[in-house]
């Protein structure tokens, strides 16, 4: 099985070390995640589509990829930053899979009092009309190896989303982001765990991957949503991520400088993932 970075926050660097290759070309960055999962059976599955259609098409063409060529599609959540390329697969006709609720209300993020819309945009909005995708908030397997995490169950009182606000019926409420879901995947090696922002809260997803699966967990990759988080909640997130004995991690996209360094300083197994960056599981 092998993984691809399509789109983050960072653009990336080989490290032989930790046998992370890069593709040759001027790959681009955004606020924004896209990981292309090759499985050993050849599905290509990709979790998330960045912010914008540019970056993606741009950075998917430097694979060696077109959008046809893409099998499904697994959306993480309802913002803006994992849907910008959801309209070219969309009319391209590939499968899409997500939560009942991520395409439903109207989503905003309010920072110092002052309001912005993050949802999807009116286009996609009236091509998923036309194009509806397969909705289970249950686990689910997508293709061989490779299967969602179901609804995750919020244990710890340290990882809450806090700034985002939903409009429902005409009612505005705290957005807990409750469609999040993540993607297992299964290698002779443990799980692989991915994350589209880990708004669910990074030390919930692996603990319900431990208990939902019992498998050895390798890896846990995407963005943890960490880059508000005070020193308190860094140092009880650290310890909990390291009770569930995960091997590896890759923080991504929205985990934020410090959240990332402090991974780096206590976990053997840090791994820097940015765009290009692709490595075998």
């Amino acid at each position: 099985m092998r993984l691809t970075c399509l789109v983050d926050d960072n653009s990336g660097t080989a490290n032989p070390l930790h046998s992370i290759s890069k593709a040759p070309g001027n790959f681009l960055a955004e606020h924004g995640l896209s990981i292309l999962i090759e499985t050993d059976r050849g599905k290509k599955v990709l979790l998330d589509t960045g912010s914008s259609k540019e970056t993606f098409q741009h950075n998917l063409e430097l694979v060696g990829l077109r959008p046809k060529d893409i099998d499904l599609v697994f959306i993480s959540h309802g913002h803006y930053d994992h849907l910008g390329a959801l309209p070219v697969l969309l009319r391209e006709g590939v499968p899409v899979h997500t939560h009942p609720l991520t395409f439903q209300g109207r989503r905003f993020v309010e920072t110092s009092g002052v309001r912005k819309e993050i949802g999807p945009s009116a286009e996609l909005l009236s091509l998923l009309k036309e194009n509806p995708p397969v909705y289970d908030d249950r686990p689910k397997e997508l293709v061989t190896d490779v299967s969602t995490s179901g609804e995750v169950f919020r244990r710890t009182d340290f990882e809450k989303p806090v700034s985002f606000l939903i409009e429902r019926n005409g009612e505005t409420a705290q957005d807990i982001i409750k469609e999040e879901q993540a993607l297992y995947l299964s290698t002779r090696n443990g799980l692989v765990v991915l994350t589209g922002c880990g708004h669910p809260g990074i030390v919930n997803i692996l603990t319900q991957a431990q208990m939902s699966t019992g498998r050895k967990l390798l890896m846990a990759a995407g963005g943890f949503h960490m880059w508000k988080a005070d020193a308190d909640v860094l140092l009880k997130t650290m310890d909990g991520v390291k009770r569930t004995g995960v091997s590896k991690v890759a923080p991504m996209h929205c985990t934020g400088f410090a959240a990332t360094k402090t991974f780096s300083d206590r976990f053997p197994g840090f791994l820097l993932l940015g765009a290009g960056c692709s490595m075998e599981l």
